[in-house]
C-alpha cells in the first residue's frame, strides 16, 4: 500500500551564490545537501524536516545539515522553494 503525497510539487530554485558555493563542497556533502532540499521541497510540512523559522525574512526557514545550513523562503501560494544561502554553521546567518 502507497500513501500519495498530498501536496503539490515545489519548484526549487538555487540562487548562483549558493549554487558556487554547492559546487565547491565534497561531493558526498553536496548530495546530502541536496537530498535535503529534495526532501522539504517533496514535503514542506513534515515534521521531521528539522525546519526553523528565519528572523526577519519573510517566509524564510533553515534546514540543518550536518555542520551546513541551508537557507530559503517557501511560498506556499507560488509553490516556489527560493534557496538563497548554503554555508558552513559558522558562516551561516551573517
Amino acid at each position: 500500500m502507497f500513501a500519495l503525497c498530498e501536496h503539490p510539487p515545489v519548484q526549487i530554485v538555487i540562487v548562483a551564490s549558493a549554487l558556487k558555493v554547492l559546487r565547491r563542497v565534497q561531493p558526498k556533502k553536496a548530495q546530502d545537501i541536496l537530498a535535503a532540499i529534495r526532501r522539504v521541497a517533496a514535503d514542506p510540512r513534515a515534521k521531521n524536516n528539522n525546519l526553523k523559522p528565519l528572523t526577519g525574512i519573510r517566509n524564510g526557514f533553515r534546514i540543518r545539515v550536518g555542520d551546513w545550513r541551508v537557507s530559503f523562503t517557501l511560498d506556499h501560494a507560488a509553490q516556489a522553494m527560493d534557496v538563497f544561502e548554503i554555508a558552513p554553521r559558522g558562516g551561516a546567518y551573517r
